[in-house]
């Protein structure tokens, strides 16, 4: 992954690119202690201007404009909120302050928490194409049908469908609460999901990610499964094409009870390789139905290591 971390807004000519017109867009500043006087409070943090500094996320992402390359630098904090954050605006970029440590673990600290009374919706949608780093998505979503029970959701409600969301060293426990799925995605092409953590702490997530819909050119990629009934469970798979064109390789899928893909029988197009299961491969062990089915319905495995395999031969 080339991004450079940061632990602040960029430097230009000595000064700080946030309270200017800057190449590429302006930088904004979340720092959800100041209202509560918990922390950062004995420092101006990075030194902005602090007409700039909002105390949600939701205010600084309503400050971007779309498709100018705004930044939003997110400093250590669970944001709790009572509604749905949305990431609304093209072409932003989020990231959290990086504080040292293992850098996914930045999601344990800072992350957007369902408030106890918010049982009826995602902690965060997407429906425009944007960049998350580092941000973890906590949900309490009592739902039960459809996409609903996730933490966090790209696409669906009936919005235009985003394309191009990419989300990087994202978290997504469970932390013993309502949340059924870690993300939805439905109905959006082009997006990537990498290296992003998802972990039934408490209880084991139904699925760590929930897929549905017209979607296409889906990439998932060194991401780590923890405790999660399977991976991915899909839904009804729509729209022209043999979709989801799904990309699926690389990740790791640990734990006792954790399997790899339930694809519900649904046909598509996609591959599933390169990738490390804590389950012995075959029919109701790592799928939902036997490789040689999942292949005649369109998702070749191929160079997946197993249970008890060196290397496993599909």
């Amino acid at each position: 992954m080339g991004y450079a971390r940061q632990s602040g807004p960029l430097m230009v000519d000595g000064g700080v690119l946030g309270g200017v017109q800057a190449p590429g867009g302006l930088s904004f500043f979340v720092n959800t202690n100041t209202a509560s006087a918990a922390r950062n409070t004995d420092r101006t943090w990075f030194f902005p201007d602090g007409r700039r500094v909002f105390t949600t996320l939701q205010a600084a992402i309503d400050a971007c404009v779309s498709s100018r390359g705004d930044r939003i630098y997110i400093a250590r904090g669970t944001e709790t909120v009572t509604e749905t954050v949305a990431f609304n605006k093209t072409g932003i970029t989020v990231m959290v302050q990086d504080f040292g440590g293992h850098r996914k673990a930045m999601g344990e600290f800072t992350a957007l928490l369902a408030d106890t009374t918010f049982t009826d919706g995602p902690v965060a949608t997407f429906t425009a194409p944007c960049t998350v780093i580092g941000l973890g998505f906590v949900g309490r979503d009592t739902g039960a049908t459809f996409f609903s029970g996730a933490s966090a959701l790209i696409g669906g409600l009936a919005t235009a469908s985003p394309y191009g969301v990419h989300l990087y060293q994202c978290r997504f426990p469970k932390w013993g609460l309502n949340a059924r799925f870690g993300l939805a995605i439905e109905g959006s092409s082009d997006c990537l999901i990498e290296d992003c953590t998802f972990e039934g702490v408490g209880s084991d997530l139904e699925a760590g990610i929930y897929l549905q819909g017209a979607t296409a050119n889906l990439e998932v990629k060194d991401n780590r499964f923890t405790d999660c009934d399977y991976a991915m469970e899909f839904g009804a798979i729509t729209g022209g094409g043999p979709g989801p064109d799904l990309d699926f390789h690389g990740n790791r899928i640990v734990g006792a009870n954790s399997k790899g893909i339930d694809t519900n029988g649904q046909t598509g197009n996609g591959l599933i390789w390169n990738n490390f299961f804590n389950t012995v491969v075959g029919t109701t062990n790592t799928f939902d139905a036997a490789v040689s089915t999942l292949e005649t319905n369109g998702f070749m495995c191929v160079g997946n290591n197993y249970k008890g395999e060196t290397f496993g031969p599909t």
